[in-house]
């Protein structure tokens, strides 16, 4: 099931020098699950529920959408292996595109290979 997020104030400092910083901001307070973490992951099993830092590498526009490129860092666990430390955990990150539609604010994050 997909989770529909907006971002409307977002859409709304487009064009600001405001906007990285409050699309990072909104990025940082999405609720648990809306990121696609799990299709991150290279070692561990399960991806923490939000990322522990968002960083903007580019920014462009259409006349219908936002599209974003974003760094995304993350925590991998790694559990099951019976040790005395377990879980483990390890630092995850990811690349991904953030389009927001111009319209309604909807956005969509898409991780890139």
């Amino acid at each position: 099931m997909a989770n529909n997020v907006y971002f409307r104030l977002t859409l709304k400092s487009w064009g600001t020098d405001s906007f990285s910083t409050e699309l990072l901001n909104d990025i940082m307070l999405l609720k648990t699950g809306v990121m696609p973490l799990q299709q991150c992951l290279t070692q561990g099993d399960m991806a923490s529920e939000h990322p522990t830092n968002v960083s903007l590498l580019s920014c462009h526009d259409s006349e219908e959408n936002i599209v974003a490129k974003l760094a995304v860092f993350f925590t991998e666990i790694i559990s099951g292996c019976s040790c005395g430390d377990d879980p483990g955990i390890i630092n995850g990150y990811c690349e991904m595109q953030l389009t927001i539609n111009k319209q309604s604010g909807e956005g969509v994050f898409q991780v890139i290979d």
